[in-house]
């Protein structure tokens, strides 16, 4: 039976590099260590059972077998599937992506939802950040990932309590900038603006 799953972002991001982002193949899954992965698993509460860490090593294997050519191509087969907003504010570089998808495979999509932003993280600058949050019915607790320069990392629910709210609230600002961004109407047009030269 399948599940919501919801995946916003909130990313300070220069459209140069953004537009780098989107143009790159997609990082697989398998591009990032395993111990970079564990924090996802160690998120949830303990009576949450979704995310059992042995699973991750197959989870990962799957979500690899699903992703295929770059960042665009990801975004704009989102936006013929599901329902996706992309909005991008020139001026100040924030992004918002939101999408929600049904899932049949909970650890996988997971993973699968974290990859398709955690890849932005290579393309930042100093000063740049984000925060991407994943949801699904199946858990009261979101994922938080805080994306850097060259970095990513989840936030554990209790041990970074105070860099959740701080990210939180930076979360807040980047969304209604970019929300409030004069652009073309849907995701795809937005992708398609930001890689026109």
């Amino acid at each position: 039976m399948s599940e919501s799953l919801f995946l916003t972002a909130a990313v300070v991001v220069a459209r140069p590099r953004l537009r780098a982002y989107l143009r790159a193949p997609v990082t697989p899954a398998s591009g990032w260590s395993h111990q970079q992965w564990t924090g996802l698993t160690e998120t949830q509460t303990q009576t949450q059972a979704l995310l059992d860490r042995d699973e991750l090593p197959a989870a990962i294997q799957e979500c690899d077998r699903w992703i295929d050519g770059d960042y665009a191509t990801v975004f704009r087969d989102l936006a013929d599937d599901d329902e996706l907003l992309f909005r991008f504010d020139e001026a100040t570089g924030s992004l918002a992506v939101d999408f929600s998808t049904r899932v049949d495979f909970r650890l996988p999509s997971t993973v699968w939802a974290c990859t398709v932003l955690r890849g932005i993280a290579g393309f930042l600058a100093a000063g740049e950040h984000g925060l991407v949050t994943v949801t699904a019915d199946w858990s009261d607790d979101a994922v938080l990932l805080r994306l850097a320069p060259d970095h990513s990392a989840f936030l554990d629910r209790d041990r970074d309590a105070r860099a959740r709210t701080q990210a939180r609230a930076q979360e807040i600002d980047i969304r209604a900038a970019a929300c409030d961004a004069d652009q073309p109407g849907t995701a795809a047009e937005v992708v398609d603006w930001l890689l026109d030269d």
